[in-house]
């Protein structure tokens, strides 16, 4: 956000059109080994560090989204102002007996009116979870031995 407002106000200065693509938190394979905040986020609840989910609404989106996101602002050059990067907005709530937090509302549109397509958050989560496998921040699955007779 500071980077945002400092990036407009640096626009206006110089009498320049700003385009920003904003993401929410970004899920999905990672180029780097270690964890930045997002990866850490999910990987918390997956070995238990964080026991419960608090009673919160989540936006996410796939980081390749929002690279394609970058790509089809530039491209477009009659692209300004705000464009939400945001691929799908969940509730995750725990039984504390406390009324379900209020779900926001944001419009992806002008991201679609440029052609970007959203990945499902099934899929950005699943390959999520298999890079943090594969970068051994998470455990792989165990498979059993058959027995023998």
């Amino acid at each position: 956000m500071m980077a945002e407002i400092t990036a407009t106000e640096e626009a206006s200065k110089r009498g320049l059109e700003l385009a920003v693509v904003v993401p929410s938190m970004t899920m999905g394979p990672m180029l780097q080994q270690s964890l930045n905040f997002s990866s850490s986020h999910v990987a918390r609840y997956l070995t238990g560090v964080k026991p419960t989910y608090p009673n919160a609404v989540a936006a996410y989106t796939d980081v390749r989204d929002v690279a394609r996101a970058h790509v089809l602002v530039y491209e477009h050059p009659d692209a300004r102002g705000r464009y939400l990067c945001i691929g799908a907005v969940l509730h995750r709530c725990e039984d504390d007996g406390k009324p379900m937090a209020k779900p926001y509302k944001f419009s992806n549109q002008r991201l679609r009116d440029l052609g970007l397509e959203f990945t499902p958050l099934k899929e950005s989560l699943y390959e999520t979870v298999t890079c943090l496998q594969k970068k051994g921040h998470l455990p792989l699955p165990v498979v059993p031995i058959a027995q023998k007779h």
